[in-house]
């Protein structure tokens, strides 16, 4: 389930609300479990050949989607089944942190945010690429911190702003700018693969590391000590800044120790 188990309380969806008719009372989306899998009820599915019991990815990636005469079965106080719709919006509410990740779900990849998680999820060992539900991640090796995208497409301006699930749990959540995650990897990048270099070397490398970073993503590291180098290094470096990351690490220092 790749955590998505802490949107999952007492078989219940508690961030997801449904204000019902007389008598009025909030209902949540009932989860059952099936072959280990958590799923959800959709009556108007059971035609299908999942009888209508969706995993609860699946059935949250529609929400994201905003798939039309979306239902999924939930229970009153009393025990009898009732039916929520995400046509009746007027009656549904859903929590921040689940409009969060709903959020990552759309997130375009092509998109500033989407471009800096994908950034961040090749800095290995760092970072590897992973998948939390529907939605693309980037999760640090050293703590289990995820780094997911937001949809910014409606916005005037993208921002580049990046959902934080610290440790991996949704319930400790933060929205963060991209290029300041970006500035502490690129730095902590560079100085692991740089170990025994120069603080020349290193000083170099991070100033390609950030210009290579605003090419992949638009954004801007926050590094502003760093000092254009020498211009042979920058000559030689302009190729490396295209083509990727992992040639530029160590690139440098070998042109500064054969200099």
């Amino acid at each position: 389930m790749s955590g998505l188990d802490a949107f999952i309380v007492n078989g219940r969806m508690p961030d997801i609300e449904y204000r019902t008719d007389a008598p009025a009372e909030v209902v949540c989306p009932r989860v059952t479990t099936r072959e280990g899998v958590p799923v959800v009820y959709m009556h108007n599915k059971r035609d299908e050949a999942d009888k209508g019991f969706v995993p609860v990815e699946q059935f949250l990636e529609r929400l994201a989607r905003r798939e039309p005469d979306l239902a999924v079965t939930g229970y009153r106080a009393n025990g009898r089944q009732t039916t929520i719709s995400f046509n009746k919006r007027e009656r549904v509410a859903l929590s921040a942190r689940l409009q969060a990740h709903l959020s990552a779900i759309t997130a375009p990849r092509g998109g500033r945010s989407g471009a800096i998680v994908a950034f961040l999820g090749n800095l290995m060992p760092l970072y590897v690429h992973e998948r939390f539900g529907a939605a693309q991640c980037a999760r640090s090796l050293q703590d289990g911190t995820l780094i997911l995208p937001v949809d910014e497409s409606e916005w005037d301006q993208e921002d580049g702003e990046v959902l934080v699930y610290w440790q991996g749990d949704p319930a400790r959540s933060t929205r963060v700018h991209g290029d300041h995650i970006a500035a502490l990897a690129i730095e902590r990048y560079v100085r692991l693969h740089g170990t025994g270099a120069s603080e020349e070397s290193i000083a170099a490398e991070l100033w390609f590391m950030a210009r290579h970073y605003r090419f992949k993503t638009g954004g801007a590291a926050y590094l502003p000590q760093l000092q254009e180098p020498p211009h042979r290094l920058v000559r030689a470096g302009k190729t490396a800044v295209r083509m990727g990351e992992g040639i530029l690490v160590n690139f440098i220092s070998r042109l500064v120790g054969a200099g």
